[in-house]
């Protein structure tokens, strides 16, 4: 797997996000942006995440994940900080 099978992974399941991954070998970093994280917790934003990749991680496509999942407005003042 790399940041491209992941990003397109994870867009079937958030397909009006903004989505960017970066990885070396099996490590990830990456953001989700999407408007289905108002009003959760950051912990509630990374669960979502993390339970679409369990299997992957299970498996050992995925070793380690950094998750940074944004709401659109998170996103706007953060890209202008």
């Amino acid at each position: 797997m790399n940041a491209d099978d992941l990003i397109a992974f994870l867009q079937t399941h958030f397909p009006d996000a903004f989505i960017q991954a970066a990885n070396q070998g099996n490590k990830f970093d990456v953001r989700v942006v999407d408007a289905s994280f108002e009003g959760k917790r950051a912990v509630q934003r990374q669960q979502a995440v993390y339970a679409l990749v369990n299997d992957k991680i299970a498996s050992g496509d995925i070793h380690a994940l950094n998750i940074q999942a944004l709401t659109p407005a998170e996103w706007d003042a953060q890209s202008k900080g």
